[in-house]
């Protein structure tokens, strides 16, 4: 499985580099701008900075999808379905990749702009009155979740919250893959934009059933305390990846048994 998500890795590793020069050189940019005072230079460079934060997270993951489904329609990636690895472990490759990789890109990014915007904020003085103000939201947020927030419970609300976001990644790729290979399997002989508009459909009936269950688990009550909010989370992510794994686990089997490769 760490040979195929090398293999992955070669096979993207350009437009990775290209990510990391652009970083490079954005952040340059603002450092030197900075630095001279020329906060226009600086000021477009952040900015491109933080655009890219969620372009780059969506671009790789989008290429994930887009990749597995040139190799089943054209038919490029019958060397990878012919190593010595089950159909569910290719598969996990594929995906444990493309997700760990757009995270690890954005958080490159993220680590950058979050940086810059530290570097000017610092510059700032805030006075009493400012400081008193931002105290008195912060109250108020935590009145809306219970009133008594303690520190812990911020951070392990962040964690079940950062946890969830990543099942739900996890289960869009999944969702993605399914469709692709239903499309492969319904249409064996087909190319072209059929296939393509069968996948889309596909996945937004697939994308439609897991919210409305979802939904179903969450009975879209609006939590009052901290509580109750990882118990919906909990929940919530629970169902996200037992879809996940049976998404994965259908498209294995579609891989194995279906598909012509």
């Amino acid at each position: 499985m760490l040979k195929l998500m090398k293999y992955e890795f070669r096979k993207t590793r350009t437009t990775l580099l290209v990510m990391m020069a652009a970083l490079v050189a954005l952040e340059a940019g603002f450092l030197i701008g900075d630095k001279m005072d020329n906060y226009k230079v600086a000021g477009v460079c952040l900015g491109l900075l933080t655009t890219l934060v969620f372009a780059v997270y969506v671009y790789i993951l989008i290429a994930g999808i887009v990749s597995y489904s040139r190799e089943l329609n054209d038919k490029t990636g019958y060397l990878t379905f012919m190593v010595p690895v089950g159909p569910m472990g290719i598969v996990a490759s594929k995906i444990l990749y493309t997700v760990l990789s757009a995270l690890v890109v954005t958080a490159l990014f993220g680590g950058a702009v979050y940086y810059d915007y530290s570097k000017l904020f610092s510059r700032l003085d805030l006075d009493k009155e400012t400081l008193q103000q931002l105290q008195f939201a912060f109250t108020m947020m935590s009145g809306t979740m219970g009133g008594n927030v303690s520190l812990t419970k911020v951070i392990l609300t962040l964690a079940f919250e950062t946890g969830t976001v990543l099942i739900q990644i996890i289960l869009t790729m999944c969702t993605a893959y399914l469709a692709i290979t239903l499309s492969a399997t319904l249409l064996q002989n087909k190319k072209g934009f059929l296939r393509l508009l069968v996948s889309f459909l596909l996945f937004a009936v697939l994308n439609y059933a897991t919210t409305k269950v979802g939904d179903m688990v969450s009975h879209d009550v609006v939590p009052n305390t901290t509580e109750e909010l990882l118990r919906m989370l909990g929940a919530q992510a629970a169902v996200d990846l037992a879809f996940a794994v049976v998404f994965a686990g259908a498209t294995a089997w579609l891989l194995d048994r279906k598909v012509s490769l």
